[in-house]
């Protein structure tokens, strides 16, 4: 019997420990026709990841580990290249760091960011993609390796840049459309920005510009109080992110 008491006791410490170093693999997969180079900000009070940058060749497959209450966002950074003095610019959604690894600076808009907050109330991951800072790729989140739980892919396929209207277009220097800018990088204003007398949900409503979004992207946020339809939860997932998911 002692035996077996101090079997169970060790299956728990080792079930306790396992919980305690848990963590979440994020896979990240391109399949758009060109390089990218993604991009991970990691949000204030939560420990940095060691990686914050890394580049994706066409049809590459990255994967990583991600701890428990981890929090931040994901991006991709297009048609980066390396300058003389080898400082790495890119054409959309840049992070500004000069290099591959970000260092915990975010994207410049207008960029498609993944967001995420793992194992928050109720032990759920949250996680959304958002264009309220404006568009640079297609993306998508698609929940895998699921224990039973009723997770939601997540979706933003369309080519919003194609469509894009002509005053919120983002230009290379080539003078192609690399991005699709939000009203509010736009414009500036409090009306388009959701703050001052329209820091509300009930003040600040969707714009033209902002259901232009929405049309595009449903499940994508759209603009600043989009939660309704655009915030999705998942339990016990590794996550699949999958950037031109329909390829272009």
């Amino acid at each position: 019997m002692a035996n077996v008491m101090i079997l169970c006791f060790s299956l728990l410490l080792t079930s306790l420990l396992l919980q305690g170093v848990h963590s979440t693999t994020f896979t990240f997969k391109n399949r758009c026709n060109f390089t990218v180079w993604p991009g991970i900000l990691t949000n204030a009070g939560r420990a940095p990841l060691s990686i914050t940058g890394f580049e994706l060749g066409s049809n590459a497959n990255f994967a990583i580990p991600v701890p428990q209450r981890w929090s931040g966002r994901f991006w991709a950074r297009q048609g980066c290249s390396n300058d003389a003095s080898r400082r790495l610019s890119c054409q959309s959604a840049d992070c500004g760091s000069g290099l591959l690894q970000c260092n915990n600076a975010g994207a410049i808009p207008p960029a498609t960011l993944v967001e995420f907050t793992l194992n928050g109330a109720d032990g759920k991951d949250f996680y959304d993609i958002s264009n309220v800072d404006g568009f640079n790729l297609p993306v998508s989140i698609v929940p895998q390796g699921l224990n039973g739980t009723n997770c939601s892919s997540v979706l933003c396929s369309a080519n919003i840049n194609s469509r894009c209207p002509q005053e919120l277009w983002l230009k290379a220097a080539d003078g192609s459309i690399v991005g699709c800018k939000s009203a509010c990088l736009a414009f500036n204003t409090d009306e388009y920005c959701c703050r001052g007398a329209y820091g509300s949900p009930s003040a600040c409503r969707p714009s033209s510009y902002a259901q232009y979004f929405k049309k595009a992207c449903p499940q994508a946020y759209s603009y600043a109080y989009d939660d309704a339809t655009s915030t999705f939860t998942c339990i016990g997932a590794d996550y699949l992110i999958t950037f031109c998911p329909h390829s272009i």
